[in-house]
């Protein structure tokens, strides 16, 4: 939470509401609708996706500033999605002309992506972006048997696969959903997309370097106690991060566009973005259209119009489909419905390279949402404007450029 924050803070513009919505509980739950969950978990293994609540987060959430609003909902396994569908039942978004879902720890990675994402949508009229930090597409039997093909899955994996189509089956309750939903296909094998920015061929083997670093030596923050000669090395690429952008500080350089053209990783190799329906650029942040409803961007980020939300809010209703959020592993299936969503609905897909949700490394598929490499990547990405390190399990601000205003006056102890 503290890197989503602490990237939205240093935007260029502010002139918005903020809505901090709370997942409350562990994910237990005495709903009916989970009996046959808990009979199954009890012997068989638990959603790993569920973690409890940590109070800690309303800490570093309490931002010095008017327009704060605190939202709380019960956790389950509808998880992030969830949280977005119960806002959009509840109406706050119906005062604003757009509504960016926002999920923790999720990376700004440019300085101006407020205004491209207003000012982009605005020209060229775009009612849906979606972060295509992670943009996937899976085949449907894969998708829905929950599993690698060829593989023997388990009862709880099972189950989940199960539940993945029951939750569809709720939204398949309008024609039109059915319709493009039975078209989708399984001829082809799982692809996943990586958009984030500064994407070059020359700097694939540097990301190199630090995914082989990181694969022998762990993080700094899971694995504290490797050899001296590891934890040298592996101290080197986040301490040139932090001097790289200290030094870009001092003498006024901040990360520019390079030009070009636009490269993103294909299931882990760099390569020219050429496969899309088109492409377009609003104050050096990236976007591109996809037809195919399959695509969805994975941790739910997505910027919606009014109008947008105005027709989905009706559909919801109309068919009842607000059930889903009872649904065991409903989190899973709802993932891939937002990607469903602008075809069913009417308007056109955008992903854009505004956003990285760290999660794992695009190349070893290793994680890495962990302080130190948040850290890193916050370092890289908004070089020359700011420095931050970590300690334990926060992030710490260690210096800012003065146009940025006194950030002590914003953000709370926590960060500093």
């Amino acid at each position: 939470m503290m890197a989503t924050l602490l990237t939205t803070v240093i935007q260029d513009r502010l002139d918005a509401d903020f809505y901090f919505v709370y997942n409350l509980g562990d994910g237990t739950s005495s709903r009916e609708s989970y009996r046959e969950y808990e009979q199954i978990a009890t012997t068989l293994g638990v959603n790993r996706k569920l973690s409890p609540f940590d109070e800690r987060v309303r800490e570093v959430c309490r931002l010095r500033r008017t327009r704060i609003f605190e939202l709380e909902y019960e956790n389950d396994h509808a998880l992030d999605s969830g949280a977005w569908y119960k806002f959009i039942r509840e109406g706050h978004w119906r005062a604003y002309e757009h509504v960016l879902f926002l999920g923790e720890g999720a990376i700004l990675a440019h300085p101006r992506l407020l205004s491209a994402l207003v000012d982009f949508t605005e020209r060229r009229h775009v009612h849906f972006v979606a972060s295509g930090h992670e943009k996937r597409r899976i085949p449907r039997d894969v998708a829905e048997g929950c599993h690698a093909r060829g593989v023997v899955t388990s009862p709880i994996e099972r189950f989940h696969g199960q539940q993945f189509v029951e939750t569809f089956r709720i939204f398949c309750r309008d024609p039109k959903f059915k319709a493009l939903y039975e078209r989708w296909g399984s001829d082809f094998s799982i692809e996943t997309e990586n958009h984030v920015p500064n994407v070059s061929l020359g700097g694939a083997l540097p990301r190199r370097m630090r995914a082989r670093i990181q694969q022998k030596w762990g993080s700094p923050f899971t694995h504290p106690h490797v050899s001296w000669p590891g934890r040298t090395v592996r101290r080197i690429p986040l301490a040139f991060d932090r001097w790289a952008s200290q030094a870009s500080m001092w003498v006024g350089h901040t990360v520019k566009d390079t030009g070009g053209p636009v490269l993103a990783y294909h299931n882990g190799i760099p390569q020219v973005v050429t496969e899309v329906d088109a492409v377009d650029a609003e104050h050096g942040v990236h976007f591109h259209r996809e037809r195919g409803p399959e695509w969805f961007g994975c941790a739910a980020l997505h910027l919606l119009s009014r109008d947008f939300l105005l027709r989905l809010s009706e559909k919801l209703d109309q068919f009842e489909m607000y059930d889903a959020l009872d649904m065991p592993f409903a989190g899973s299936p709802l993932e891939h419905i937002w990607g469903f969503l602008p075809a069913w609905l009417g308007f056109e897909k955008w992903f854009t390279d505004g956003f990285h949700r760290v999660r794992k490394q695009f190349t070893t598929y290793q994680r890495e949402d962990y302080p130190p490499e948040m850290a890193g990547y916050i370092n890289r990405y908004h070089r020359g404007r700011l420095v931050v390190g970590w300690h334990e399990d926060h992030l710490k601000l260690q210096a800012w450029r003065s146009d940025l205003g006194d950030l002590r006056q914003v953000l709370p102890a926590a960060y500093f």
